[in-house]
């Protein structure tokens, strides 16, 4: 197993950093490709043990060029952000889907042995029929990101029934944890935290009942590895903790966990956003033996220790 390669597109961001990192400790050799001029602060501690490939994920000509002896691709590179992608659909679909496409090709040409696409479960399956959301509960996406998320998913059947491509997704809910950017308008305990530290009043869409599943990073990707040795039938999988907290309730946590002291401010709600998700993961449980193991208190603490002391 040592000598199995894997490439992570966008492996320099948060989440894949994260997946870099379980998969060294795993033994497999790891590519991290990204854009360039991207900041290699999430993966600096990595330095000397992973290959590092500057590359522009729209171009053909460098995908192609990444995937040389490689055995396994993790995906996910995405241009967008949920908030912002139905401003510009035709963005969303030149940069994330077409680029997915072109991916899929080059995968089957240099004989990828297996594709991992990293989903949303957050978006794909908008409002929900019933809770926990399960794997086979309808698809109605109400965003852009949310749609071209599915598209790509749709496609990586396609490409399986058509040329043999083998393939697995996995559905996140809402990952949390130490080099999230507090800063980017994804990821609300992380930007939450970030105001608080700077002193900022927190700015809440909504009446703050809209809830979510949250799970600790550092948990979910161990799922990655996981899916590279699964060779069920399944294709799709949801990784959640499969509970979920209002953004009130996790307002909560943040005074009598961490002890923090904040104002908030209620503002109108967007139509975009789902009222609650909360992901069921029993599939992961059964067929991948995954499940979350970090407390979400634990997770929350060590959150808030990295954000007061990087950034």
């Amino acid at each position: 197993m040592k000598n199995k390669s894997c490439i992570i597109y966008g492996g320099a961001g948060f989440i894949g950093s994260h997946i870099a990192e379980d998969l060294l400790e795993k033994g497999y050799s790891v590519s991290v490709f990204d854009k360039k001029n991207t900041s290699k602060k999430n993966i600096e501690h990595l330095s000397g043990r992973l290959k590092f490939i500057e590359g522009d994920f729209n171009n053909v000509k460098d995908i192609a060029g990444s995937l040389n002896n490689i055995n396994y691709v993790i995906h996910l590179v995405s241009s967008t952000l949920p908030a912002d992608s139905n401003l510009n659909p035709f963005y969303d679909i030149e940069t994330n889907l077409k680029s997915s496409l072109h991916l899929f090709e080059e995968c089957m040409k240099h004989k990828a042995e297996k594709l991992i696409f990293i989903s949303s479960g957050g978006t794909v399956y908008g409002n929900p029929q019933w809770l926990p959301i399960t794997e086979d509960h309808p698809t109605n996406p109400i965003t852009s990101y949310g749609i071209i998320k599915l598209t790509i998913e749709k496609y990586l059947g396609l490409y399986k029934d058509l040329y043999g491509l083998n393939y697995k997704i996995i559905r996140f809910s809402n990952p949390f944890g130490e080099r999230q950017n507090p800063r980017l308008g994804q990821g609300l305990i992380a930007n939450l935290l970030y105001r608080i530290k700077i002193h900022k009043k927190i700015e809440v869409w909504g009446d703050g009942s809209i809830v979510r599943d949250y799970f600790y990073i550092r948990d979910g990707v161990k799922a990655i590895g996981k899916t590279i040795s699964d060779n069920s039938n399944n294709h799709i999988y949801n990784i959640s903790s499969a509970r979920g907290y209002s953004i009130n309730q996790i307002l909560d946590k943040f005074k009598k966990v961490l002890g923090l002291d904040f104002d908030v401010s209620y503002k109108p709600g967007r139509k975009f956003d789902v009222k609650k998700n909360i992901l069921d993961n029993s599939l992961a449980s059964r067929h991948l033996k995954w499940k979350p193991e970090t407390n979400f208190n634990t997770a929350l603490k060590n959150t808030w220790s990295y954000i007061s002391d990087h950034e």
